[in-house]
């Protein structure tokens, strides 16, 4: 094969296309090739169902940088069914226009591919011949391999999938250089079916593609993906090769649901595959600057302080640094509001009890006696004006009562469009395993969109239970850890699943110095963060 593979220098061709790897990465591709000026999923465009003749040929001659096709078998399903992959999208089991055909016509563009495989069947016959072209003359740009392959939102159990553990072993033994696009059957049909995706879900599909070594991009329902974004979030999560590709159906995204995905995500990991002229509102308002960054409350607080939309804010690697962040514990109103006018950002923490004539109402701890009582909502309602303050809330609270009512507040304050700030969560009392379930439930219940904190006196600490949807924070103080290399070794397991925050309750200068050492150790691992609270921090 030749070093560059020579093309119609038509619409969507070029002279040349550069050499590149079937399962190299689309946004690497697309800057490469010159179609965009930088890695950015929401710069890659999309033409659909460009399956018969007609539409792929009017696909080839668009703007479009992406072309997506279903394939099947012809006659699929009938007693004249016959090995010939075509394509077509159900319920069509004919077509004018067979892979074989579709591939040449592609190959002779500058466009990426990605095959979408409605049945079993066709598989591996399709990346037989995916793989005879790649030998013959060079595919030369990246393929995507989609299928539904597990049960989705809204889906009744007799929809078929196709069987995933069979699709993941072809490509693995045919055709292993391409991206996975193993995704869930989904059905969204408000006002009654609109159930999103859950752990459940994530955890299935993780277990399905944790050790493939292909990049993987899971296809997932734009009008979904914000109700669901504390679970898909953990999966994006799990790996730096994993990404989401959002789709839509006949129903319009939200504008203000895409942003507040593009502002939880890093922009190389999100693809938009969205129609007109929701793409380009879209993309307008991911052009503007200033606007209030619809922030994840259960997000990662470090992200939150040092977004990765806002290069500026990380001119240096040590500005990005967890053992910096300050941590101011409110007192009364006057104090709130100098941090929120004035202060430099971090965490605010907020001691939450109650009134013994009013158990129910959450007020900050110690306002009343001096001053005027300061309820959680007065808190929440001035964090909400001054949005634009770089403070993430931890909310200790004292009982269950106030716990739930303090969730309301956060939950009411969230559908208000009011609460774009990371929220943490801790409760006193949590000495067993059951209160442990009970305020993760509770949680789960009545707002989950927050990083739970587990307070811990004891080493070892008391691990929660596995599945959890939000973040997890560990609370320890450093006059229950072990001394020496054990501490090390045991806080750095804990690190690759939880933040730590670690009390200096020694007032050790020697044990700020190891944690600093870990941090430094650990960079490029995990996503989680080390906290220390202590004079010195």
């Amino acid at each position: 094969m030749d070093a560059a593979q020579v093309i119609d220098d038509s619409k969507g061709s070029s002279a040349t296309l550069p050499p590149f790897p079937p399962g190299g990465d689309m946004l690497d591709f697309l800057v490469q090739s010159g179609e965009i000026s930088e890695p950015d999923g929401v710069l890659a465009t999309w033409f659909h169902r460009a399956n018969s003749k007609e539409e792929m040929n009017k696909a080839l001659t668009s703007d479009a940088m992406i072309l997506e096709a279903d394939i099947t078998l012809d006659g699929y399903g009938t007693p004249s069914e016959k090995p010939i992959p075509i394509m077509a999208h159900p319920p069509d089991i004919y077509s004018d226009n067979t892979l074989d055909q579709w591939l040449d016509a592609v190959l002779a563009s500058r466009k990426g591919m990605k095959l979408d495989f409605k049945s079993l069947g066709s598989v591996g016959l399709s990346l037989d011949l995916l793989s005879q072209k790649n030998i013959s003359r060079g595919i030369n740009r990246p393929v995507w391999l989609n299928a539904d392959i597990l049960k989705g939102p809204n889906t009744p159990d007799f929809v078929p999938l196709v069987n995933g553990t069979r699709f993941l072993q072809l490509i693995q033994e045919k055709f292993p250089d391409a991206t996975l696009s193993p995704g869930w059957k989904v059905a969204y049909a408000p006002p009654l079916f609109t159930a999103t995706y859950t752990r459940a879900m994530m955890e299935d599909m993780y277990a399905m593609v944790k050790d493939v070594p292909q990049k993987v991009t899971f296809p997932v329902h734009a009008l979904l993906v914000r109700s669901g974004w504390q679970h898909l979030s953990w999966l994006l999560s799990q790996s730096p090769r994993f990404s989401l590709t959002l789709w839509q159906g006949s129903i319009r995204p939200n504008v203000s649901d895409l942003m507040f995905v593009r502002e939880n995500s890093h922009p190389t990991r999100v693809y938009y595959d969205i129609y007109e002229p929701t793409l380009s509102e879209f993309k307008q308002a991911a052009k503007q600057q200033g606007l209030l960054r619809r922030f994840y409350p259960g997000g990662d607080l470090m992200d939150f302080l040092y977004p990765v939309h806002n290069p500026d804010s990380l001119s240096t690697a040590t500005q990005r640094n967890s053992l910096a962040v300050h941590w101011f514990t409110v007192t009364d109103r006057s104090s709130l509001l100098a941090q929120l006018s004035d202060g430099d950002g971090g965490m605010l923490v907020v001691q939450v009890t109650a009134d013994r004539n009013q158990p129910e109402v959450p007020l900050l701890e110690g306002s009343g006696k001096s001053s005027e009582a300061l309820t959680l909502q007065d808190i929440l309602q001035l964090l909400g004006q001054r949005a634009d303050a770089p403070w993430g809330v931890h909310l200790r609270l004292r009982t269950r009562q106030l716990l739930e009512a303090s969730l309301k507040l956060l939950h009411s304050a969230y559908s208000e469009e009011t609460l774009y700030r990371p929220v943490w969560i801790s409760m006193e009392g949590l000495h067993s395993t059951d209160s442990t379930t009970e305020f993760v439930s509770t949680v789960e219940r009545l707002f989950p969109y927050v990083t739970l904190v587990l307070t811990e006196q004891n080493w070892p600490p008391r691990i929660p239970a596995a599945g959890l949807s939000q973040r997890v924070a560990l609370h320890l103080n450093t006059a229950s850890l072990p001394e020496g290399q054990e501490a090390r070794n045991s806080l750095m397991a804990l690190m690759d699943r939880y933040d730590l925050i670690v009390e200096d309750t020694k007032g050790s200068a020697g044990a700020f110095q190891v944690f600093k050492g870990l941090v430094t150790q650990r960079t490029g691992r995990a996503n989680t963060n080390l906290y220390v609270i202590s004079d010195q921090s």
